[in-house]
């Protein structure tokens, strides 16, 4: 082999540890900060009973404004790194954006609604993501904007509990917000046990409960599904003792579900929490919450209108202002059955691919945001809306583009070692 190896060679390996650290640093701490300050947001609107308010309007527009400031400080280093994409993206979306626009003018009061979420916040964080190049720093802002979150839903909870605060029936908002942290102390927890991570844990479970909607909860358990199928590795004496012990308490909880779910639901009726998720999870019926009669209504339009679809913001319109709570009907509505069902099977290779990564930290933060960023999408919100789902798609592409500069770069190293009969 040559000595001091060739300049490819240490480009490969000094590139990823050194070079990009700075930067990598304002772009993950932009994304996060999303998540920070919309989740400090909703503590003041809750604490001080301003949803609907004009002050709630006024915090809401600020809050906006800090999570732009937050774009803004990495918007510099993005334009250096993606700012051909980013010219292609945005005309790209432009364009099929007005062309919706011209096409189906019944949509137009609720597209122009959403020219701010998609153009200043979605896009943005799609981009954002796309331009990330050491996913290890992701993962530690990630961490430290979980811990943050964590902090200020747990007092907030502690509010909401001792009486001191209100959310009304349940905070579907909190429960989603305590995603984060939940499933980055799960992580962690699969990773090293400790008992700080097991109480962490146990709390953030314990407000998405008592508090929040079952769709959280469906993504914990997606996170905890595909954190398991990769143990398909050979675990140490200890490890294999504590999943065999977590597989058996996992076993027990199923058998004893509804007395715990009961046990439960019983404590937190003895602090005036009625929670709607355990009052859900003991009916014997399925409850959709109307979502079923959303799905047949968009279907219909959809089965009326097969080639265009109803486009943009057309479940909107045939729902009255809701929208169709399921990530693929409402893609399918937006861009008829032929584009719809490209963009789903492209969107589903995408991930499956990154999904197939031989690396764990790109494994373990793919299957973080597909749990953050997709899987309530099959149950609730929107994706035009939704910033986690666009750093997911961001993440997406990101992965699968850097595995296949990865193999060319080995490809040109491995070719160019046998030139010089090193190998």
């Amino acid at each position: 082999m040559m000595k001091g190896g060739t300049i490819l060679e240490k480009e490969i390996i000094i590139e990823p540890q050194h070079k990009y650290v700075k930067d990598d640093k304002k772009i993950c701490i932009a994304l996060m900060a999303s998540y920070v300050i919309l989740t400090i947001q909703y503590f003041v609107l809750i604490y001080f009973n301003l949803i609907g308010s004009s002050s709630g309007a006024t915090i809401q527009l600020m809050s906006k404004g800090f999570v732009g400031l937050a774009f803004l400080y990495a918007l510099p280093t993005v334009l250096k790194r993606s700012s051909v994409k980013f010219i292609e993206v945005y005309f790209v979306a432009v364009f099929i954006f007005l062309l919706h626009f011209s096409i189906f003018p019944e949509n137009r009061e609720y597209m122009s609604n959403l020219i701010f979420p998609v153009f200043f916040m979605s896009l943005p964080a799609f981009i954002f993501s796309l331009s990330i190049r050491d996913f290890s720093i992701l993962k530690e802002i990630m961490k430290k904007a979980s811990f943050i979150v964590f902090i200020v839903g747990t007092i907030l909870g502690g509010l909401i509990f001792s009486g001191r605060a209100s959310a009304g029936s349940y905070s579907m908002s909190l429960s989603y917000y305590m995603l984060l942290p939940a499933i980055i102390f799960i992580d962690e927890l699969f990773d090293k046990f400790s008992l700080k991570l097991l109480l962490a844990t146990i709390t953030s479970l314990l407000v998405i409960l008592a508090l929040g909607s079952r769709g959280a909860i469906l993504c914990i358990i997606v996170f905890i599904f595909l954190k398991v199928i990769k143990l398909g590795i050979i675990l140490s004496y200890k490890s294999a003792v504590l999943y065999s012990s977590l597989f058996g308490l996992a076993v027990a909880g199923y058998l004893l579900v509804d007395k715990i779910i009961e046990s439960l639901y019983s404590f937190l009726l003895s602090y005036g929490i009625r929670s709607r998720s355990l009052s859900l999870f003991l009916s014997d019926e399925v409850y959709l919450s109307g979502r079923d009669k959303l799905y047949d209504l968009v279907i219909d339009k959809i089965v009326n209108n097969p080639i265009l679809g109803v486009g943009i913001a057309g479940d909107r319109n045939a729902l009255e202002g809701a929208y169709a709570h399921n990530f693929f009907v409402e893609i399918i509505g937006d861009f008829g059955i032929i584009i719809g069902l490209v963009l789903s099977v492209a969107f589903l290779i995408f991930m499956v691919k990154a999904l197939a990564t031989k690396n764990q930290t790109k494994y373990n933060i793919i299957i973080i945001w597909v749990s953050l960023g997709f899987v309530h999408l099959m149950v609730s919100g929107t994706y035009l809306e939704d910033i986690k789902f666009w750093i997911l798609m961001g993440l997406l592409i990101n992965f699968n583009r850097t595995s296949r500069i990865n193999v060319q770069k080995s490809e040109h190293w491995h070719e160019n070692f046998e030139k010089e009969g090193n190998l």
